[in-house]
């Protein structure tokens, strides 16, 4: 029985069809995110989101806070290629482009709405200063990082002669000193036994992961001067990047828009504040500034700045204009 010339192209068409599919792909995402927090159900939502655009071929496998080690150490076999994906805070992230510190400068921005409108702005930037060290996806909301002690931090000459837990970052480290504390740039992870034995006095945390990770049973006090606006950022590996097809990277990338920075940044402070009443409850302490005192931190924090900037590699200072353009444009 013959076969039309219709027929043979049909088949034809299936078979290229079918070749030219990738092979489905699942994998390895290492987050510094607990299970249990607002950022691992963002996390879980993208990680749907990625499912569902690219037609089951992009499965991704979540590994939350220590499972396959620190945000350095994921951060590091994530460079290598031994874990595909990594999502982290951006003070770890810039011990790889310098110029991302300039970002996490203390009081960098004025207020949350100048925060969500700048910080997407300077994505395009931020992927050229990575180059092909890693893929970036996005930045990502984490929360305001304040002062948690065991008594009221009013002002930041209190912190003189005290023990501090820094972010690891050259800026974080600079204000510390300037104000006469000692920084200790622990990693999150091992922070709350560092303050349990007595290694630190006070923690520059936010207050979700200061109660997500046991850290306010030993110090109660949160003071919100909110020193900082902690960012982080979804990455690919270069390795993985490059073994993916264009329809994997696309689902990758068009999923980000259930990351959106706003609308994540909401759920964050959602969360934040149901973190703050559970501390109340369980006999903690959050601690407001009058404006007055809240200038004090500011003025100290700004005028680090320059020296920090001063020691930065890469193209520091081009970044640093660029977030203060964003700025401007933003308004504050």
């Amino acid at each position: 029985m013959g076969i039309s010339v219709q027929g043979l192209l049909t088949a034809l068409a299936v078979f290229l069809a079918g070749a030219a599919q990738a092979e489905p792909v699942t994998l390895k995402l290492a987050t510094g995110a607990q299970d249990s927090t607002i950022w691992a159900k963002q996390t879980q939502a993208y990680v749907q989101k990625v499912d569902e655009l690219s037609g089951g071929q992009v499965k991704i496998e979540i590994f939350y806070a220590g499972q396959l080690g620190s945000m350095g150490d994921t951060l590091t076999s994530a460079l290598s290629g031994r874990i595909d994906m990594w999502s982290g805070s951006l003070p770890i992230l810039s011990g790889i482009v310098p110029e991302l510190d300039t970002m996490m400068f203390p009081f960098m921005f004025d207020s949350d709405e100048q925060t969500v409108c700048a910080v997407p702005r300077l994505t395009a930037t931020a992927q050229k200063a990575a180059g092909r060290k890693f893929h970036l996806l996005t930045f990502a909301p984490v929360e305001h990082q304040a002062m948690v002690g065991s008594e009221p931090l009013l002002s930041p000459g209190l912190l003189k002669g005290k023990k501090v837990r820094s972010a690891p970052s050259s800026s974080s480290i600079n204000f510390f000193q300037s104000i006469g504390a000692t920084p200790l740039p622990l990693p999150a992870e091992d922070t709350p036994s560092a303050a349990s034995t007595h290694l630190v006095d006070a923690v520059n945390f936010g207050l979700t992961y200061a109660m997500a990770s046991g850290l306010t049973e030993t110090l109660p006090v949160y003071t919100r001067a909110d020193v900082l606006f902690s960012l982080g950022a979804v990455i690919v590996s270069p390795r993985s990047w490059a073994k993916l097809d264009d329809q994997q990277k696309a689902a990758l990338t068009d999923a980000l828009s259930v990351m959106e920075f706003g609308a994540k940044l909401q759920e964050i402070l959602a969360f934040e504040k149901a973190m703050s009443d559970r501390l109340t409850q369980a006999g903690g302490t959050i601690v407001h500034l009058t404006p007055d005192q809240q200038k004090l931190w500011e003025d100290a924090a700004r005028a680090t700045w320059d020296k920090s900037l001063s020691e930065l590699k890469g193209d520091a200072t081009g970044f640093f204009e660029t977030i203060q353009q964003a700025k401007a444009d933003c308004g504050s």
